[in-house]
C-alpha cells in the first residue's frame, strides 16, 4: 500500500485540473472528478485525505458540496481547500462559512499549493491526534470514575460487614452490594454455626440452594450462561444477568465480586471465632459459678467443724473437772490429767489457727473468682 495521502480534485476545467495534477502527482495520489454530484459519490467510496474543490461548477457549487459534506459527520470530517478565480473578501468569507479549511485563487502557484496542502494535512493530523487523545483521556477518566465507584461499593460493604452479628445479616449486606452494582444474585454462607442461603427475596429455594452448594466446588471463579459464581472457603456468590458484551466492565466486576467474597469470607471466620470465644466464656463462667458454690459449701463445713471441735473439747474439760472429786485421784494425778487436757486443747488451737489461714485463702480465692466472672 502507498504511504501517499489521497487527494480528490473536483474541477470541471480539464486544463486546470491537468496542471494541478502535474504539480501534485509526485507527492500525492490524485483522483479527479468533474462535478459536485460525482464528488459526493466518490468521497463515500474513496475516503480521501483532502479535497481540492472548485467553486464554480454546474448543478452543485463548491460551497454547496462543502456544506453537504460538513453536515455528514461520518464522511465529511477531512480538509477542504477551495480553488477559485474570484479573489475578493466576500468569496473567501463564503468559503469560510461553508466550512472550508483554506482558499486558493487560480491560477495556483505550485509552491503555494504544495505548502497549503501540507499545512492543512499536518493540521488535520494534529487535530485527529488531539481528538484521539481527548477521547482516550475521557474514556480513561470514565473508567477511573467507574472503578472508584465500584471500589467504593466494596469499601462500604466492608464497613457494614463489621457490624453484622450473624450469617443472615452478612448475607443481606452481600446482596445489597450486588444491587448497588445493578445485579441480582444469591449467596450461601457456610461456617461453624451451620449454613444459610439467601436470595434477593429471602431464603433460597431448595433448587437454588443446591446450585450454590455445587458451585462451591467449581473453583474461585466460574462462569455459566449469564451468571458468574465466586467461592471461598465459607461463602459462594452467584451473580445473575451478567452482560458479557461489555468485556471491560465484566472484568472489573469479576474483581469486585472476588473482593466482596474475600471480605465476607474473612467476616465469617471472625463471627465463628467470636462465637467460639463466647462459648468458651460461657463454659468458664459456668465453671466459675460451680467452683464458687463448692468453695462456699467447703467454707460452711469448715466453720461447722471448727465449732463442733470447740464444743467437744469444752465439754470434755468440764466433764473431767467435775469428776475429779469422785475419781479419787491424788493432787498430782489431777494436775497430770489437767495438763493432758490443756495440751490437747493447745493442739486443737493450733489446728484452729491453721483453719483460719485456710479460711483466708479460700476467701481470697472467692474474691478472685467473683472478679473474673464480672
Amino acid at each position: 500500500m502507498s504511504d501517499k495521502s489521497t487527494i480528490l480534485l473536483v474541477d470541471d476545467d480539464d486544463f486546470a485540473a491537468k496542471l494541478t495534477a502535474q504539480i501534485l502527482s509526485a507527492d500525492y495520489t490524485l483522483r479527479q472528478v468533474n462535478n459536485g454530484q460525482e464528488a459526493l459519490r466518490e468521497i463515500e467510496a474513496l475516503r480521501p485525505d483532502l479535497l481540492l474543490l472548485d467553486v464554480e461548477m454546474p448543478e452543485l457549487s463548491g460551497y454547496e458540496v462543502c456544506r453537504i459534506l460538513r453536515e455528514d459527520s461520518a464522511n465529511g470530517d477531512f480538509p477542504i481547500i477551495f480553488l477559485s478565480g474570484h479573489v475578493n473578501d466576500e468569496d473567501r468569507l463564503a468559503g469560510y462559512e461553508a466550512g472550508g479549511d483554506d482558499y486558493l485563487t487560480k491560477p495556483v502557484f505550485p509552491n503555494e499549493l504544495r505548502a497549503k496542502i501540507k499545512r492543512v494535512l499536518d493540521g488535520y493530523a494534529e487535530r485527529c491526534r488531539l481528538k484521539d487523545e481527548a477521547s482516550y483521556s475521557f474514556s480513561t477518566a470514565m473508567t477511573a470514575m467507574s472503578n472508584a465507584a465500584e471500589i467504593g461499593t466494596v469499601l462500604q460493604f466492608l464497613r457494614n460487614s463489621f457490624n453484622c452479628p450473624d450469617y443472615a445479616a452478612l448475607s443481606r449486606e452481600v446482596l445489597n452490594a450486588l444491587a448497588a452494582y445493578g445485579f441480582e444474585g444469591c449467596v450461601q454462607i457456610r461456617g461453624q454455626q451451620g449454613a444459610v442461603s439467601y436470595g434477593m427475596d429471602g431464603l433460597c429455594s431448595p433448587l437454588e440452594e443446591s446450585v450454590l452448594s455445587k458451585m462451591a466446588g467449581q473453583g474461585r471463579l466460574f462462569e455459566f450462561s449469564t451468571r458468574i459464581s465466586c467461592s471461598y472457603e465459607h461463602i459462594t456468590i452467584i451473580v445473575k444477568n451478567v452482560d458479557r458484551t461489555d468485556v471491560e466492565r465484566q472484568g472489573r466486576f469479576r474483581d469486585s465480586v472476588a473482593m466482596l467474597a474475600e471480605g465476607a469470607d474473612a467476616r465469617v471466620a471472625t463471627l465463628d471465632s467470636n462465637a467460639a470465644l463466647a462459648a468458651e466464656h460461657a463454659a468458664l463462667a459456668k465453671l466459675v459459678d460451680g467452683t464458687r458454690q463448692m468453695l462456699r459449701e467447703i467454707d460452711l463445713q469448715h466453720h461447722e467443724q471448727r465449732r463442733a471441735s470447740s464444743e467437744i473439747f469444752n465439754d470434755l474439760q468440764n466433764t473431767v473437772e467435775s469428776r475429779f472429786l469422785t475419781l479419787g485421784l491424788t493432787a498430782s494425778q489431777e494436775e497430770e490429767v489437767a495438763e493432758m487436757l490443756q495440751n490437747a486443747k493447745n493442739r486443737a488451737s493450733v489446728l484452729y489457727d491453721k483453719g483460719l489461714a485456710t479460711e483466708a485463702l479460700m476467701s481470697n480465692l472467692l474474691l478472685q473468682l467473683n472478679k473474673s466472672s464480672n
